[in-house]
């Protein structure tokens, strides 16, 4: 419960863009009520500090609570307790006080002492941890966190797997992902069964996050730029009525279909797939399933690791002019 009526902010940003001015905090939150003052206090990269002035507490605390659902990793906001505008420099409405953060210092630190801050939602749009907490069931959007120079097409390869994917945003500044699924059950079979899943350069962590979590964040392209985004679409989603596709948690073994006759045997899959760690051809590691008209195989990459990869890099690729679709599976060769 909070002992005063707050109307300054105390932003606190992890490595944002150098260009950012008073005017860019100024314009981020007006929209939340009025903006009297905007001092920048800290440029550098560990800790970039703004202290925000709002015309009244409902200004200030509306700011925040849309704020708080970027909290953690992206931007902290906390209420600044203190009855006067930190007086640094001459008192304009919009001013860069960076060039006098050395005079702020001692003012600075010791107003840090009454920063107050509010219990947080059970909701986080950003793991706080390593250890899986499930925060809220029934959610359809997922964070996950590990994420490192994956692209967000790559992601739907591997995660259309598991349903149907409304949007995905990889904020890579911040190595992390969201995906957004049509379903519940798409959402929660993710954070069962792909936990700590190590692929490229990745070892993810999934937890739930808002419902609105990537439109708030697309919102904020102007901040950071560094974001892939993909929109899943009718044509793309792997489970519809004309595909008997079945959620399977990810696999060593890997099931292509949609190959041509001339595609779908040993000797091609090993040309096509060794380069992603496919293990020796005389261990039996390509099984050609050809019927009818109906050409598929099943290959067994080295590694859970390596199978991931191919379905990020592979799945909807074109060999011998057919787009091959790759999913994971319960067979066993």
């Amino acid at each position: 419960m909070l002992s005063f009526e707050p109307t300054q902010l105390l932003l606190n940003l992890l490595a944002p863009p150098a260009n950012l001015t008073p005017e860019y905090f100024q314009e981020l939150l007006s929209q939340y009520g009025p903006v009297t003052k905007v001092r920048i206090l800290n440029k550098s990269i560990k800790d970039y500090q703004v202290i925000v002035e709002m015309a009244n507490s409902d200004a200030a605390k509306a700011a925040k609570q849309a704020l708080d659902q970027f909290s953690s990793t992206f931007i902290r906001c906390s209420f600044y307790e203190e009855k006067k505008f930190v007086n640094i420099g001459s008192m304009e409405t919009i001013e860069d006080t960076n060039s006098l953060k050395n005079r702020a210092s001692e003012s600075l630190t010791e107003s840090l002492n009454k920063i107050v801050y509010e219990p947080q939602t059970n909701i986080h749009l950003f793991p706080q941890s390593q250890k899986v907490i499930p925060v809220k069931q029934n959610q359809k959007t997922i964070c996950l966190s590990g994420i490192s120079g994956v692209e967000a097409k790559q992601l739907y390869n591997i995660f259309s797997n598991f349903g149907n994917i409304d949007k995905i945003l990889v904020i890579n500044l911040k190595n992390f992902a969201l995906i957004k699924y049509l379903k519940e059950e798409y959402s929660s079979f993710v954070f069962q069964n792909c936990q700590g899943l190590k692929f490229f350069d990745c070892v993810i962590d999934v937890k739930y996050s808002t419902e609105d979590a990537i439109d708030k964040l697309l919102l904020l392209d102007t901040l950071y730029q560094e974001q892939d985004y993909f929109v899943g679409s009718d044509e793309s989603d792997r489970f519809n009525p004309n595909n008997k596709m079945v959620q399977l948690p990810p696999s060593q073994v890997l099931h292509i279909s949609n190959l041509k006759k001339c595609s779908s045997n040993a000797e091609t899959m090993w040309d096509i797939f060794s380069d992603f760690g496919v293990v020796e051809l005389n261990s039996k590691a390509v099984k050609v399933l050809n019927a009818q008209f109906k050409f598929m195989c099943l290959i067994k990459m080295e590694s859970l690791k390596q199978a991931l990869e191919v379905v990020g890099n592979m799945h909807n690729e074109e060999i011998d002019g057919r787009n091959i679709q790759i999913s994971f599976t319960k067979a066993k060769i």
